[in-house]
This record gives structure tokens, sequence and C-alpha cells, in this order.
């Protein structure tokens, strides 16, 4: 078996593109700038890509899982079709007081619980203390936290500072200066 990967978790909405309250729509979908400069940057750097996202839409009754798959799908074609492999966009579709009874329950995988990110490790063999979990909400870096990577929050917001001192959060104000700060990093061989 090869050694465990390296890995960037990404937040969804708000992260990779700018946020649209329960979009559900491919036509809703519009790239943050660098985006996709960033994420081929990070995937050279030696991680392989991976999204997490709750989607609290489906326990509500907005949309089905099925509609949140395919547009997961789509998303991740068109990152393909720009030179970034997102390998798995995992979907917490869980809310404790959803109105669908499948998934109106509280669940280990809703950020900021870690459960989303242990699982991609698990099924993916990635190596969480040498990965990062990349987020705009504060329930997105607990996440990473909890599970074991460093996070990173973009853009920095006061709270960050406390959140976590053991310094493995870090404020960036756009994921292609996240990505940036990963390629310098690597070319100097950390």
């Amino acid at each position: 078996m090869n050694p465990p990967s390296p890995a960037i978790f990404l937040d969804r909405d708000g992260t990779l593109h700018h946020d649209a309250v329960y979009m559900i729509r491919f036509e809703d979908f519009h790239p943050l700038p660098g985006v996709e400069e960033a994420l081929r940057i990070l995937q050279e750097a030696g991680y392989r890509l991976f999204g997490v996202t709750n989607q609290s839409g489906v326990a509500r009754g907005m949309f089905t899982l099925d509609q949140v798959i395919e547009l997961n799908d789509k998303i991740r074609h068109y990152f393909s079709e720009h030179g970034a492999d997102i390998e798995e966009i995992a979907v917490c579709p869980h809310l404790p007081e959803g109105t669908v009874a499948q998934f109106a329950r509280d669940c280990d995988c809703r950020k900021p619980k870690p459960g989303l990110l242990l699982d991609l490790a698990r099924r993916h063999n990635l190596d969480l203390s040498r990965s990062y979990m990349v987020g705009d909400m504060e329930r997105d870096v607990l996440a990473g936290l909890a599970a074991g990577t460093r996070a990173v929050l973009i853009p920095p917001r006061e709270m960050a500072r406390e959140l976590d001192n053991t310094g493995r959060l870090k404020e960036f104000t756009t994921l292609l200066d996240f990505a940036n700060s990963v390629k310098s990093q690597h070319q100097r061989g950390f």
C-alpha cells in the first residue's frame, strides 16, 4: 500500500465560488477569482483535492441529495476542464431540525464536526497531519482542527484568533494567496 497522501479539503460555498444561499443550479455557480489557478498550484505541490460541504437544504426538503450530487459532479467537471482534479465532494445532508425524516438527525459529518474529513481520509488513504482544511467559516476551520489537519480561513476574520492557539490555523485573503504560500514553502523544501 502507498503511504498516505496529503490533501487539501475545500469548503464549497464561499470558498470555491461566490456563496449563493441553497445553491442547486449550476447556472448559479460563479468561481471566485483565481480559484482555478490556486487549485492547480496546490495539486502541483503534491496535494490531492477534496470538497467538503454541509447541504442542510436536503434535510429542509428544498432539494434532494441526488440533485446535490449532480451539481457537485458538474462543479468537479468544471474544475477538471481547468486543470484541477477535485477527486470527490463529500456532502453532509443532515440537520437535526430538518423536515425530511431520513436526514433530520444529529450526525458526525456536519461541520464543525470532523466526520466528512475523517471518512475521506480513511477511504482515500490521506495523511490528515500533512493536510489542510480551507474554508470561509468558523465551522470549516473547526472541522479541520478537530480532524487533525492544519486549517486556513479565507478571508481573515476577527474570531480566528480565538479558535486556535497551536499555530495550526492560518489566514489568507484569497485561496490563490494560500496556494502561492504553499508553493513557496514547497519550493524551499518544507
